[in-house]
Parts: C-alpha cells; structure tokens; sequence
C-alpha cells in the first residue's frame, strides 16, 4: 500500500504501428520486394507493428512469391493482415470510344470482376478472417463519350456487395470520380473527348439514400471515401484494427487529416512519394503520374 504523499506513475501503454503498402500504387503486384524490404527495414529498426494493410486490385498477386510466403511468414510472427481490394467492375471492360475513335478501357491492366470475386474465398484463407478486408466499390464512375453515349459502373455496385457479403465481408467503401478534384486527371479525360459527371447534391442524397438500404438488406457496412457532402468514414481504422487483432495490440487513435474528409487513423505508407508507376493503367488514378 503507497503511502498518502507518494507519487504513483502511470506508464502509457505501448502502441504499435500500422503499415500500409500502399495508397499510392499497387504494391502487391507490381513492387512486392519493396513492400518486403519496406516492411523487413523496419522490423529491424525496431519497429513495432500492429497490422500490415494491404492495397490492390490483383488479388491473385498475393499468392505469387515471394510475397506469400513473407505474409505467411508475417502472421506467424504475430502481424495482422488487412486487405484493401478494389473490384470496382470495370476491370478489362470496354466501356466506350474517344474522340479518335479508339476504344477505351478505364482499367485497361485490372483482373475481371469476375476472376477477382472468385478468388475472395483464397484471400480470406490467407488473412484468417473476412471482415480483415475492406472490399472498394470504388470509384463509381459516370462519363459522356463524344458520342454523347455515357457509362457508369453503378450497376455492378450490388453484384459485386452481393456476391462478397455471402463469404462474410461486411465492410465496403465507394467514392465518385468527380470534376476538379485532381487537376491532371481532369486534363487525361478532356484529351480524350470525354466529359466526367459529377453527381449533383440530389444524386449524392440518393447514394446515400440507395446504399443505407442495402446495408440493412446484406447486413454490411457501406461508407463513402472523402465523398462530398456524405459523411466521413475510416479507410484505416485503428480502433477496428485492434478488435479484429488477435491480440489486441494497441494502436494510434490519431487522425491526421491527410484529405479533407479523411477519417483513417494514423499507419506509415511504404509506397513512398513521388508513387511509383501503378501498371494497371487506370485513367481515373490521382496517383497515376503519366498524362494518359
């Protein structure tokens, strides 16, 4: 027992990192050996890490070597794995032609759907629990082609959350591509004669509106990434990352507002900047630094 004039010192708990490879270019399958030397630097620094986020659009690229094996290798030494897989459907479609006539492909170098949704089963095995993944609807796109001709992805929106939520996915993000928001990504789009359709605020209600339903009705989470006028929501949750660790590690609560609207708590990004070449070749990518 202390006695009344005793000082007692309370120790902070320790809090580990979050790793995220990346927000900038598809790591898994274009750079795997820099997201194992990312992430081997820092354990030999010292480095405490919590959970490793993974972000790409090749999910069967999480299953080529040597990157699965260093996961693997990963889990046992306790880090968790977290993945951020975009299957936006308009992987390898041709959704219309440019003002040159040629046709035109949004995500020319992305897996189908298709092939995408049937390897869901194989990632969840990997990362040991479905809801370690945040599936991204994401972007919903809607465009004019010179021939006044316009597509949008949207209709694959439900599909895609169907097909996911009966393996036990409960956590979607989707955002816009909008007008004004990346200037070289608007300049890619007037070059090739194409107008991007930014949804207006009635249209913004009624996303909102349509995705709340089917929410309730699949018994999942939708949220809107830095979406305009729709609330914020966490890409990155730290408070989420530690329930779903097997042990709990504590992490960062901070949110250090990288975009306006961004609720993700704080994680280290081992893409690097300026970002590496993404080879998917997707025309709507910010982070993509090429003009086409």
């Amino acid at each position: 027992m202390t006695g009344s004039n005793e000082i007692q010192l309370i120790h902070p708990r320790e809090v580990y990192t979050i790793l995220s490879a990346s927000r900038m270019t598809d790591m898994p399958a274009f750079y795997p050996n820099e997201l194992i030397e990312g992430v081997k630097s820092r354990i030999h620094k010292g480095v405490k890490i919590s959970t490793l986020v993974l972000w790409t659009k090749h999910p069967q690229k999480l299953f080529d070597e040597p990157l699965h094996a260093f996961l693997v290798e990963l889990k046992k030494s306790g880090i968790q794995l977290f993945v951020q897989l975009t299957i936006s459907g308009m992987g390898g479609i041709i959704c219309g032609k440019t003002n040159d006539g040629k046709p035109l492909q949004l995500e020319p170098n992305v897996s189908s759907p298709t092939e995408s949704l049937a390897l869901l089963p194989k990632v969840i095995e990997l990362i040991e629990n479905p809801a370690r993944i945040r599936l991204r609807i994401d972007p919903i796109v809607r465009i004019e082609f010179p021939d006044k001709k316009i597509y949008t992805n949207l209709p694959a929106f439900e599909p895609i959350l169907k097909q996911a939520a009966k393996l036990g996915i409960n956590n979607f993000t989707f955002s816009f591509l909008e007008k004004r928001m990346h200037r070289k990504v608007d300049n890619r789009f007037e070059r090739l004669g194409i107008n991007i359709l930014s949804p207006n605020h009635e249209e913004r209600a009624k996303m909102l509106i349509w995705t709340r339903k089917l929410a309730q009705q699949y018994e999942v989470s939708i949220n809107a990434c830095c979406v305009p006028e729709l609330p914020s929501s966490s890409c990155i949750d730290g408070l989420l990352l530690e329930q779903l660790h097997d042990q709990h590690l504590p992490v960062s609560h901070k949110m250090p507002k990288s975009r306006t609207l961004c609720g993700c708590t704080a994680s280290i990004d081992i893409g690097g900047w300026p970002p590496r070449k993404c080879r998917s070749g997707c025309l709507y990518c910010y982070a993509n630094p090429s003009t086409l």
